[in-house]
């Protein structure tokens, strides 16, 4: 562990990671935190298997720069490709992300659930062994929302709302229960439930804190700290991100970085 705390890192393509961070930072305050926003490449869904897969092992030993105790990528499309080569060759623990399709599916036999997410975590073996593990009673629709992880880094809330409300119009005549595939989403989470209060919404990233803490057991730090990592030097970028980092965290550090540097 950690010399003053055990400390984890996690990358997301954007500002997405940004939500599981929170809900880490609920779970597990003491500790500290390296997030790496991947920017220059990202968003990560339209972009082939082979070359998400290579930004994920760059972005992971970017991470491991930094002594990490365990890496988490915070993106379910990078999740879908590399989690399972990272466990091969990393030697601290590799947690990934997950859709919330099983407690969807458990509270909820026998009905129709529409998963929200990225062509290609939609399109993963990864995805498709989740679905065929669970109660056969379920039907799944994949509903794919190319572009809206971009507006999501932008800051376009009222577009990216625009966007995905009517992808949810377009499901409630099958289902009412949405499950959160991408955690860019989850920022509109509440907006959906506020908007739609018949619909089910379901995301992994409590699940996900949760699992973390429970298999690390960390160590607290005395003076835990947060760093967070750009590697954009857009100012509309940076803006955002200070805007999300300020509604739930007390302190951190953000830091500006050349895509070279991540290699």
């Amino acid at each position: 562990m950690g010399k003053n705390g055990s400390t984890i890192g996690l990358f997301d393509s954007g500002l997405g990671g940004l939500s599981v961070l929170k809900s880490l930072y609920e779970s597990l305050p003491d500790i500290n935190y390296i997030y790496f926003a991947d920017l220059f490449h990202g968003p990560y869904g339209h972009l082939p298997k082979q070359s998400v897969l290579e930004i994920s092992q760059s972005a992971f030993s970017f991470l491991k720069s930094f002594q990490i105790d365990a890496g988490l990528i915070a993106c379910n499309s990078a999740t879908s490709v590399a989690v399972e080569p990272l466990r091969k060759t990393e030697s601290i623990p590799v947690f990934g992300m997950e859709p919330a399709v099983k407690p969807a599916a458990m509270e909820n036999p026998g009905k129709t659930i529409a998963v929200f997410a990225t062509s290609l975590t939609l399109k993963e073996e990864k995805f498709n062994q989740l679905v065929q593990n669970l109660q056969k009673e379920n039907s799944y629709l994949p509903v794919a929302c190319e572009g809206l992880a971009k507006m999501i880094d932008q800051g376009a809330w009222e577009e990216a709302w625009h966007f995905l409300e009517e992808k949810i119009r377009g499901v409630l005549d099958q289902t009412n229960i949405i499950v959160l595939g991408c955690t860019h989403y989850v920022f509109l989470k509440e907006k959906i439930q506020h908007s739609f209060p018949n619909v089910k919404v379901y995301d992994g990233n409590l699940g996900t804190a949760m699992h973390i803490k429970n298999t690390l057991s960390p160590l607290k730090s005395s003076d835990p700290t947060i760093k967070v990592f750009l590697n954009s030097d857009n100012d509309l970028h940076t803006e955002v991100f200070h805007s999300v980092l300020t509604q739930f965290l007390p302190k951190y550090s953000l830091m500006m970085i050349k895509p070279q540097e991540v290699k």
